[in-house]
């Protein structure tokens, strides 16, 4: 078990210097056997990562030594200690105290750093109850940032915009697990096939409200299934998913992706059209370009090709019927599933995101057919990649129309949703990961 630990800090540390988290806890899983372990490792891990701040507020009250001189094992050795303490009843403390000891022992060979990493863990252990956190009413901001591990300029930005009251459903949600979703794959598998699937490999599910999206609730491999290896399934989420549906793509049209890796929207939008028509799909990176065209090749995708370029530049004399702008973004709408956004995201990459935005759409608007249709989505919740943007957009291009979503959302998911004509879905009220969607008409 204590190696096991020790795999845990390695993995935490690579996502302080700037990796992903579902990427590397892949990569860390597949060298794991046990299931139990496996499982434990990514409670522990994705743990750590959504709870940081908290776990720090606490090691702070416990250590005379500052966090910054501590070195990096002590300190993430710490984190999982207590973590474990406090979050994960069936652990023995005994256990959780030991193993982590164990685990920073055989990583520095140091016995005045385990002794040091005991003495804390003891004291949490034995004084939790001695920790405070500034009261939400002498200041929420503080008192959130704290309690749900965020950074204080998220938790001001998610205030400005929603109010206390959303703003803390939308930062509670982001702290619980993400749902693993299943979409049927209809190019492979008709939908009582997948169905049938799904119940012989004993996997429990429930519908979302996306229809055709489907919650796994027992799924310890979900990408080892053979529903998912003959091509049946699609790990998306339920609000990646409504981009293609609000797109509404029709048989035989002409569809431009911009940003198209992974492929989940791109493989969706070619099952809606039956693999019929042309999906021209663009991404900047040859590595996930190869990425799309695995998916492409497991869910019998034929009607898409792929390109290398960056959609900001991207030069073309043909018109389309449906362009898909799901650009990149700062991401706060995906904290729940990859929640180091927390601490790798900085307030100026909301600006330098929302340029690159402004740049692929006033590049691609062009592109459209005369009353075709350009859907714009992001993963974020900031006004300067969503509302505003679109905003500016409309401003400066007098040919396009903003139309209503409301009634289109109404129609395929039951939801009601008020806005001014765009969609926004906010976890915490709404039970999925955060999107923002604006559907362009060109009536040139």
């Amino acid at each position: 078990m204590t190696n096991l630990r020790t795999k845990i800090i390695e993995a935490l540390a690579r996502v302080e210097k700037g990796s992903y988290s579902t990427l590397l806890l892949d990569s860390f899983l597949q060298e794991i056997t046990d299931q139990r372990d496996k499982n434990l490792f990514t409670e522990i891990f994705y743990g750590v990562i959504r709870n940081k701040l908290y776990l720090d507020h606490i090691i702070k009250h416990f250590s005379n030594k500052s966090l910054e001189k501590m070195d990096k094992e002590v300190l993430l050795g710490l984190r999982i200690g207590i973590y474990q303490l406090l979050f994960l009843d069936k652990i023995p403390a005994r256990a959780a105290i030991y193993e982590s000891v164990e685990a920073v022992k055989l990583m520095l060979k140091n016995k005045g750093a385990a002794a040091f990493v005991n003495g804390i863990l003891r004291n949490v252990n034995r004084k939790i109850d001695q920790v405070s956190i500034i009261p939400r009413e002498k200041s929420p901001l503080k008192h959130f940032s704290i309690k749900y591990s965020y950074p204080e300029w998220m938790i001001k930005r998610f205030i400005d915009q929603y109010g206390i009251e959303k703003a803390e459903k939308i930062i509670k949600a982001g702290n619980k697990r993400a749902e693993v979703i299943y979409r049927h794959n209809s190019l492979k598998m008709s939908k009582q096939e997948f169905l049938r699937s799904l119940k012989r490999e004993g996997l429990d599910f429930k519908e979302t409200f996306v229809p055709g999206f489907y919650n796994l609730l027992n799924a310890n491999n979900p990408v080892d299934t053979e529903v998912f290896k003959k091509g049946g399934a699609y790990i998306q989420g339920t609000s990646a998913g409504l981009a293609s549906l609000l797109l509404e793509p029709k048989e035989d049209m002409d569809v431009l992706d911009l940003a198209a890796a992974p492929g989940g929207k791109t493989t969706h939008l070619a099952m809606l059209m039956e693999n019929t028509g042309h999906i021209k799909a663009l991404d900047i990176n040859p590595t996930r370009l190869n990425l799309i065209k695995e998916n492409m090749q497991r869910l019998g995708v034929k009607n898409v090709s792929l390109e290398k370029a960056d959609a900001a530049e991207y030069q073309s004399e043909k018109k389309y019927d449906r362009i898909l702008a799901d650009l990149p973004c700062s991401g706060l709408g995906l904290i729940s599933a990859k929640p180091e956004i927390k601490w790798q995201k900085k307030e100026k990459d909301i600006k330098n995101m929302a340029k690159l935005q402004y740049e692929i759409l006033n590049n691609n608007i062009s592109k459209l057919k005369s009353e075709g249709m350009l859907l714009y989505s992001t993963c974020t919740l900031t006004r300067e990649e969503n509302q505003l943007l679109i905003e500016r957009i409309l401003t400066e291009n007098k040919s396009l129309e903003l139309l209503d979503l409301n009634k289109k959302i109404k129609n395929i998911t039951g939801l009601e949703i008020k806005s001014n004509g765009y969609v926004e879905i906010l976890p915490g009220l709404i039970n999925s990961e955060g999107f923002f969607y604006a559907l362009l008409k060109n009536g040139a």
